[in-house]
């Protein structure tokens, strides 16, 4: 489950070595390379990952989730709208993910399950590079570990409907554009990042994954070197 190192160019039309600044395949090596820069890899097993929340007071509920980016020409990123159903997070927009299973070696084994058990992509299918750090919920104490995978555009998914309504693509247009990702204001989201303008009601944590993810395209754009918490 080590992420693979070198160019992200592995022959299936993953992004080019050369990309044009500001390209969203230059996008894409650079949220590669600041998702490498976290050091956090896939195959860290879980009781290491419990060791990144500092402030692990045993409330905590730990999971991790797919963040799966589609390598087309302009690419992608894979997100479910939830069975309405479900007890938890019912109909809300997010990325394929749970806990951990007894048999979950590591935080990127968990990823991968639980996307092939919501929206039947393969394992194979995903080139894992690594995880963000952890991203928590507000109200709920979930602790979150975002597996950034990269797919190629061959891949095939489909919801499995016990748990998924819906899948659809993200554009990187939209990950990219600063005016989008916002804040609420007042209201019970009060806080809560959101993503503006979309048909769908993208918010919390889901959004502030893709805000984390267009981060570290905007720090490349600017030079910035990339970050490790």
């Amino acid at each position: 489950m080590e992420p693979d190192r070198g160019v992200v160019n592995t022959g299936a039309g993953l992004a080019s070595a050369h990309a044009e600044a500001g390209s969203p395949q230059a996008a894409l090596e650079a949220i590669v390379r600041g998702v490498e820069g976290h050091g956090i890899p896939a195959g860290t097993d879980w009781p290491t990952a419990k060791q990144f929340l500092a402030d692990n007071d045993g409330q905590w509920k730990f999971s991790a989730v797919l963040v799966a980016i589609v390598a087309r020409r302009e690419p992608t990123i894979l997100l479910t709208r939830r069975a309405s159903n479900l007890s938890e997070y019912s109909s809300h927009v997010s990325f394929p993910g749970g806990r951990p299973a007894e048999a979950d070696r590591d935080i990127g084994a968990t990823a991968l399950r639980e996307a092939f058990e919501e929206i039947r992509l393969a394992p194979g299918a995903v080139r894992v590079v690594g995880s963000l750090p952890i991203h928590k919920t507000r109200k709920r104490h979930h602790a979150i570990f975002p597996v950034i995978g990269l797919v190629p555009e061959t891949a095939t998914w489909e919801a499995a409907p016990a748990e998924v309504a819906e899948i659809f693509e993200f554009p990187f247009a939209a990950l990219l554009n600063p005016d989008l990702p916002r804040q609420y204001t007042d209201g019970e989201r009060m806080g809560a990042w959101y993503w503006a303008e979309q048909t769908q009601d993208i918010w919390g944590v889901t959004a502030f994954i893709l805000n984390s993810l267009a981060g570290l395209a905007r720090d490349a754009a600017h030079g910035e070197p990339a970050r490790r918490d």
